[in-house]
């Protein structure tokens, strides 16, 4: 029998793909009891190692949102320049008026959320604040435009369906976390610490229907579910060739999970969430990203073919490049049947 190393073994489609499922099996059951353990010890934990004015905390409630937000910036050249991909001129508009919108919409809510001058506002009377993210938005949107301009045609073609994947993901992940949020109406425990009572709080698997109010956002954790769109970055070794390897899977899927994780922590320690909310914050986007990513890419195939949509020109050009080919192929099968004639 051959002996088949490791290495020779991780880099194989079929074994990747048990060790794929088995990962995510065992991740289920670790999220179960750690579900388990917040039922029983959510405020204690909080109260054990919260603290408002904990640096890492703060700096996390800053940046743990990140993914999320540069989704859509990286989306919006892919869409501007594969308009030119289309013959109908209608699509084409609106893939470049699309990829605009994007542009600009990223790279605000970017700016908006990183400077948080919503608060700013409201304390210093600063609207200033507000306007230069709106204007960054517009500087930010064109420099993302003028770096796309730099990407070679090719490569922006294949990106387009991992873009529409990751827009997708992040939409979906966005609307149910915010219906659940909505839905479970929990209580955040730095407004119990407000409040000086704990007469709020109710265990996670309480669903107490209702709260439009800020406070009684606590369950799902949004920022972790925003910190969950990082795992974006591991459909991208679908994506591309170089990153299919067992080592560069690893290491990105490792550095997502990292990343995921320390967020996770800095929202209890900065009192705006629970244990379990940051689980199923987490883990649940999670969860909808395995779902997404099979939907699109369940058939192997990583990119859209745009030949059937392609301006008459383009489809004119590569009908006479697919030309010689075919000729040979006509003469070979001439050849043949003038050979079964002599025979």
């Amino acid at each position: 029998m051959e002996n088949v190393s490791l290495e020779n073994r991780l880099d194989d489609a079929k074994f990747r793909r048990k060790l794929y499922i088995g990962l995510n099996i065992a991740s289920f059951f670790g999220f179960a009891g750690l579900m388990a353990v917040a039922a029983f010890y959510d405020l204690q934990l909080s109260q054990a190692i919260g603290d408002m004015s904990n640096l890492f905390g703060t700096f996390f409630e800053v940046v743990g949102e990140a993914p999320s937000y540069l989704v859509l910036p990286f989306c919006a050249p892919i869409f501007f320049y594969n308009a030119k991909n289309f013959s109908d001129k209608r699509f084409r508009i609106f893939m470049r008026v699309f990829g605009l919108a994007l542009s600009w919409l990223g790279y605000f809510m970017w700016i908006y959320a990183g400077t948080k001058p919503g608060r700013i506002d409201a304390v210093y009377g600063i609207p200033g604040l507000a306007m230069f993210a709106v204007f960054g938005g517009f500087v930010g949107g064109a420099f993302g435009l003028w770096v796309g301009s730099l990407i070679k045609p090719e490569i922006m073609t294949r990106l387009l369906k991992f873009a529409v994947f990751s827009l997708v993901f992040m939409v979906s992940a966005l609307v149910v976390m915010q219906a659940l949020k909505m839905l479970w109406g929990r209580m955040r425990f730095r407004d119990m610490l407000a409040a000086d009572s704990f007469e709020g709080f109710t265990p996670w698997y309480v669903v107490n229907i209702g709260g439009t109010e800020e406070a009684y956002k606590s369950f799902p954790s949004g920022h972790t579910s925003s910190a969950a769109n990082i795992f974006i970055l591991a459909a991208a070794c679908d994506v591309f060739p170089k990153l299919r390897s067992f080592k560069a899977r690893a290491i990105i899927n490792s550095f997502c999970t990292i990343f995921v994780a320390v967020v996770a922590i800095s929202r209890i320690v900065n009192c705006a969430h629970f244990l379990s909310d940051v689980l199923v914050g987490g883990y649940g986007t999670y969860l909808i990203f395995v779902l997404v990513r099979f939907i699109f890419f369940r058939n192997g195939k990583y990119e859209y073919d745009l030949s059937r949509f392609a301006p008459k020109e383009k489809a004119e050009q590569a009908a006479e490049e697919n030309a010689p080919a075919e000729e040979q192929e006509a003469d070979g099968e001439k050849q043949i049947s003038d050979g079964e004639e002599k025979a």
